[in-house]
């Protein structure tokens, strides 16, 4: 045991098996934090063992009996600390946070910590952070503190019960959580090996509303929606008032709801948990994105501007990253889009795109947007002012893009070194001048007053809809799917649309070097130029196989596909012949409306 002068010791615990992947970025991210390390090994026929030995942990040989809580304890019995720090071997401290981890410690008059635990999609850090949760798990070593559930298992109520008075405190601390990423769960075929000790659980204590609650969301991975739902009311009924997971029993019977095309039932559950948390962001994001979906979209502006004006969640709910951020802001863009408030939803896309860890994949959504509302020539000089990353970072990309999609004037822009129609580079429209004035149109939009919607008035706006795409197949991909649900396009946006970017990440720039080509930008000038029908078939194929656009190497993230060689220039066409019936008064709503349903390139083609 090492230790540190006046202050109290960290016993860090831990159950494992067969983590040599994990374990030693989980003991070295506790280095410094960690004064002890008791490792319960219920089996490992791997590497896990000698790797924790390197890292001077104590190892307690515990034969597996299927109990999670009699593996812990096993553990908290040998621990000599002053506090029990909880980790599992597929999560790590964050660096940043453990000077803050030794503070909470020097607060003995708090009985237990809670900490954010950060789900991630991939196996690093910097991969995206699809949910946060707050999860106990520092507290005092105490003997009577053991954890209970033989599956799940939970210290809270062992400290509530020895000491009815004890003080948690919500700390800051993150830690990355990598057992959801893609792959991993199958992997470990850990919802069969959960589904049977819940079920277990639940024959010797059928009251327990917490592991009703947890095999809810082992039927939501399964795409069990009537399940879930059931086990979600069961386990709404029997938890205490003020239980901490209340707030997601709601937001996961909404989803469940919306899944089976229940709108109504979603929307009533989704009023139902605001009037307990309004402050929890995520139902009014829900409540936004059902109202969508039934052409509400008065009211799913308001939603969505609550959510908005709320933020990020508070610490003590479990949230989805972006919601009432990025996620919301693309949300009410499309909402804008749909009402016919071009401005407005050019700024949200821009600001959501300016909160999006990966802003790319909000640029197709964008340049569509300017295209198809005649704003194109001032394309490059509103990206340049708002998102001038994009076009120092990825500026070849934003070229294949705009050049893929038909943005001629943005692409000629860019070979020009000119920022279009006259717009200096970083002057935006005169109704949005900033970030700040961009949010500023979302707080005086959410001055509508949601929660004055009765149930009545809510139904009174249901109609039929398409079932809402559901595919949860983990804890993190059951978060993940609202991220989803929320970025759904009801404008009926093809799925090429909505694909659109991804992966087109960072990329070798060496490799993407191309210079400005005269070639190019005389080809570009004349389909700009040229109408509909003095634009032939060969003309965009020129264009689209252009070594600039589409590099004889493919090194690029939106490669083009034989198939979609042969569409892309017909979708173009397409594109002039409806920018054209936009200017007659007969045809041009339902000429705009196809326009913005025309796919947009993908990273797949």
């Amino acid at each position: 045991m090492t230790t540190k002068p006046h202050q109290p010791l960290i016993s860090l615990c831990m159950i494992v098996k067969n983590e040599a992947d994990n374990l030693a970025r989980c003991l070295r991210s506790a280095r410094g934090a960690a004064d002890e390390i008791i490792i319960v090994d219920t089996g490992s026929t791997d590497a896990t063992r000698s790797i924790a030995r390197s890292f001077g942990a104590r190892i307690i040989d515990y034969p597996w009996n299927g109990d999670f809580a009699a593996a812990r304890n096993a553990g908290l019995a040998l621990a000599q600390g002053t506090w029990i720090l909880v980790l599992d071997a597929d999560e790590e401290l964050d660096p940043g946070s453990r000077d803050e981890l030794l503070v909470c410690a020097k607060h003995t008059e708090y009985e237990a910590f809670f900490v954010r635990i950060h789900n991630h999609q991939g196996m690093e850090r910097a991969s995206q952070t699809l949910t946060v949760n707050p999860i106990l798990r520092m507290f005092k070593n105490r003997p009577n503190y053991r954890f209970s559930g033989i599956i799940h298992e939970q210290i809270a109520a062992s400290i509530v019960q020895e000491t009815p008075a004890a003080a948690m405190h919500m700390s800051t601390v993150i830690v990355h959580h990598y057992g959801y990423a893609d792959g991993v769960v199958e992997r470990k075929d850990k919802i069969s090996r959960n589904l049977g000790l819940l079920k277990q659980q639940l024959e010797e204590s059928p009251g327990d509303a917490f592991q009703h609650f947890n095999l809810a969301v082992e039927y939501m991975r399964l795409g069990d929606y009537g399940q879930a739902l059931e086990h979600i009311g069961t386990s709404l009924n029997l938890a205490e008032p003020g239980t901490s997971y209340i707030h997601l029993l709601y937001k996961y019977k909404v989803r469940c709801l919306a899944v089976t095309g229940d709108y109504p039932a979603a929307l009533e559950a989704c009023g139902q948990g605001s009037s307990l948390f309004p402050d929890y962001p995520d139902l009014h994001h829900l409540k936004g994105a059902l109202l969508l979906q039934v052409s509400a979209l008065a009211e799913a502006k308001a939603a969505l501007c609550r959510a908005l004006q709320i933020g990020a969640s508070p610490p003590l709910y479990h949230t989805e990253s972006g919601l009432g951020t990025y996620l919301t802001h693309t949300l009410l863009g499309q909402v804008c889009q749909q009402i016919g408030e071009d401005h407005e939803a050019a700024a949200c896309f821009t600001r959501a795109a300016q909160l999006q860890p990966e802003p790319w994949l909000l640029i197709p959504r964008l340049t569509r947007l300017f295209k198809c509302t005649g704003r194109e020539p001032e394309l490059h000089g509103w990206l340049a002012g708002q998102l001038p990353g994009i076009l120092t970072e990825q500026r070849q990309e934003l070229l294949r893009l705009l050049v893929r999609d038909g943005c001629y004037t943005a692409a000629a822009d860019m070979l020009e070194g000119g920022v279009g129609s006259g717009v200096a580079a970083g002057e935006m429209d005169a109704a949005i001048q900033s970030a700040d004035e961009i949010d500023g149109v979302m707080q005086d939009a959410g001055a509508v007053d949601v929660t004055a919607q009765s149930a009545g008035e809510i139904d009174s706006v249901m109609q039929d809809a398409g079932a809402v795409d559901a595919t949860a197949q983990s804890a993190g991909e059951i978060d993940g799917v609202m991220q989803d649900a929320g970025a759904v396009d009801a404008t009926a946006q093809s799925a090429g649309e909505i694909d659109a970017g991804v992966g087109a990440g960072a990329v070798d720039d060496a490799a993407l070097e191309v210079p400005p080509s005269a070639d190019l930008l005389k080809l570009l000038q004349r389909a700009e130029a040229a109408s509909a029908a003095e634009l032939s078939y060969d003309d965009i194929t020129g264009l689209l196989n252009h070594p600039a656009v589409n590099p004889a190497d493919g090194n690029t993230s939106l490669p083009l596909s034989a198939i979609a060689a042969a569409v892309q220039p017909l979708i173009l066409l397409a594109d002039k012949v409806l920018a054209a019936l936009v200017t007659s008064a007969i045809y041009s709503p339902a000429a705009a409306a196809a326009r913005l349903t025309l796919p947009l390139p993908r990273s797949t083609d």
